[in-house]
């Protein structure tokens, strides 16, 4: 009961309290957890939950797991002409030229990519421990950064950075006063630390430092919050139009997404302990996610799901186009230990498609996607590819 009302009055000061944004030169709607799997179906994954990602996407999913997981795992995501614009930047830095000349060449360089957006974000390593009703999940460094090239006063990189370590607790359970099919709801704790850097760089900025970014520049701070979810499989009758949609299983899911939405106003100084800081990194916005499930009747060795999601209502850069994600998940199972998925859909207006494969402990999910990296009423794509390496116990 005690649990019911906290989540209650959790979920009503989500929509009544103020929000504040803060200011970074980058208008991507930046997650702090991403899953492979989801992102293959479109990043659509409220009303699905069935894994250990549920700890991040909607932790009511995990009211209704069978038995337990141990995931281990490390990740590398990025835009195909990261790595040789990064190249083309350490051979000027690099070269014997003077910063007159490497001044020049950096403007060059950038004038040659106007318009394009490159981002790579790297987690070395994660860890995740679910059971029936709880989980708790470990992320030492996610690290991403985005580099934007614009004509502004001047020849601009319009840079973002987040390096966030992440530590969460979760627990789910059913309400069982529930009279009209199955009703779960879960919370998750979460202690942030971010490192946060988001400015624009010009030429002649990147001739006078031997770095992009440095990190005394990165502004620090850490903060508490929580994600509360919820799940709702109806009760269909046994006869009548609605007894033949009792095979697609429709669920229904909603998550709100840092109720507290209290900034990281306070520093640990983990990255930076002796730097007087002016500012503090962008906060967690308060966001509410909703979708629904349907799954496929099993044949053989197949099964699957199609899903639909409305994410991030509620964050400065939400759009409808940027909201909406669907997609479709088609399973395969040849042995317990032998299994994998295959899924495509839409995320922020664009394409996405992913595989994963499973033999034994060993998983490897693989997807390409795009985030919006556009302005509100002008949306840019920007494709990104990424891997994944799991031990799954």
């Amino acid at each position: 009961m005690l649990f019911r009302g906290i989540l209650l009055l959790s979920g009503l000061t989500s929509f009544f309290s103020s929000q504040a944004f803060a200011d970074t030169v980058s208008t991507t709607i930046h997650h702090l957890y991403q899953s492979p799997r989801a992102l293959g179906m479109g990043d659509a994954f409220t009303a699905v939950a069935d894994d250990y990602t549920a700890i991040f996407y909607n932790p009511a999913g995990l009211a209704r797991r069978e038995d337990g997981q141990v995931n281990l795992s490390l990740s590398l995501a990025g835009t195909p002409g990261a790595k040789d614009f990064y190249d083309d930047y350490k051979k000027i830095e690099d070269s014997s030229q003077t910063d007159s000349q490497k001044q020049t060449a950096y403007l060059n360089l950038i004038q040659q990519h106007y318009g394009d957006v490159y981002s790579v974000r790297v987690t070395p390593m994660e860890a995740e421990w679910v059971r029936p009703k709880w989980g708790v999940a470990f992320i030492p460094a996610d690290v991403t950064v985005e580099a934007a090239m614009h004509q502004q006063v001047g020849p601009t990189m319009n840079t973002t950075a987040y390096v966030d370590s992440t530590l969460a607790v979760s627990y789910a359970d059913d309400l069982h006063w529930f009279d009209y099919g199955r009703f779960s709801m879960g919370i998750t704790g979460k202690f942030v630390n971010r490192g946060f850097y988001s400015k624009g760089i010009s030429a002649a900025d990147l001739a006078a430092s031997s770095q992009i970014i440095k990190r005394e520049d990165l502004l620090e701070g850490y903060t508490v919050d929580a994600d509360i979810g919820m799940l709702w499989t109806p009760e269909l009758p046994d006869e009548g139009f609605w007894s033949m949609m009792r095979l697609a299983r429709p669920t229904f899911g909603l998550t709100v997404h840092n109720i507290a939405e209290s900034g990281f106003g306070q520093s640990l100084k983990l990255i930076n302990k002796d730097v007087t800081q002016n500012g503090v990194p962008e906060k967690l916005y308060r966001v509410v996610d909703v979708g629904t499930k349907w799954e496929y009747p099993t044949a053989w060795i197949f099964g699957g799901r199609g899903v639909l999601d409305v994410r991030d209502i509620g964050h400065p850069e939400f759009t409808w186009r940027r909201g909406l994600h669907a997609g479709l998940e088609f399973d395969w199972t040849v042995r317990n230990w032998w299994k994998g998925h295959y899924s495509g859909g839409f995320s922020e207006g664009f394409w996405t498609a992913g595989v994963s494969a499973e033999l034994g402990i060993f998983n490897l999910n693989l997807v390409s996607y795009a985030d919006d990296v556009g302005t509100i009423n002008t949306p840019i794509e920007s494709r990104v590819y990424a891997a994944r390496l799991n031990l799954d116990f």
